[in-house]
């Protein structure tokens, strides 16, 4: 971590409790969720050599929490698809199996009726990632264009 200089402060008493000047007390969870909710990258120009007043043992053990990767993201998105896949051919053997029990044979018509909207449904998921994915680099793409209009500023 970056070395910090003396932060000089002022103080005023209300009460027999210290009161820093010009500073906020707010809860770590509702700071955390204004920093995730919120477009941030802005405010680095203007905040970004102001010091933020933490508890010594949140920032340790904000070091130490482990980081939060887009692996951590794709290997979640995998591991679901996956049990997903899974349980929806376990239903869907269930549901064969009970329209059986009660006398309803599925022809090879309906399975391919239902083959072809699986299809139209994975060509649907496929079209929306690849949206998902053009917005992701657009988000990207700008944000490389801030740092670079903030660093040629300095």
């Amino acid at each position: 971590m970056p070395e910090t200089a003396d932060l000089e402060i002022e103080l005023k008493t209300e009460s027999s409790r210290a009161v820093i000047t010009g500073k906020t007390s707010v809860p770590f969870r509702t700071f955390v969720g204004l920093v995730l909710q919120r477009k941030v990258f802005q405010l680095f120009k203007q905040w970004d050599k102001e010091p933020v007043i933490l508890s010594s043992e949140l920032l340790t053990q904000l070091a130490s929490a482990p980081q939060d990767s887009q692996e951590n993201r794709t290997h979640l998105v995998v591991v679901t698809l996956g049990m997903g896949t899974l349980f929806g051919i376990f239903i869907f053997a269930l549901g064969q199996a009970v329209l059986s029990a009660l006398g309803f044979e599925i022809g090879s018509s309906e399975l391919m009726l239902i083959d072809g909207g699986l299809v139209g449904l994975a060509i649907l998921a496929v079209v929306l990632a690849r949206l998902q994915r053009i917005t992701r680099g657009q988000r990207i793409a700008d944000t490389m264009e801030r740092a670079a209009q903030f660093l040629s500023k300095k």
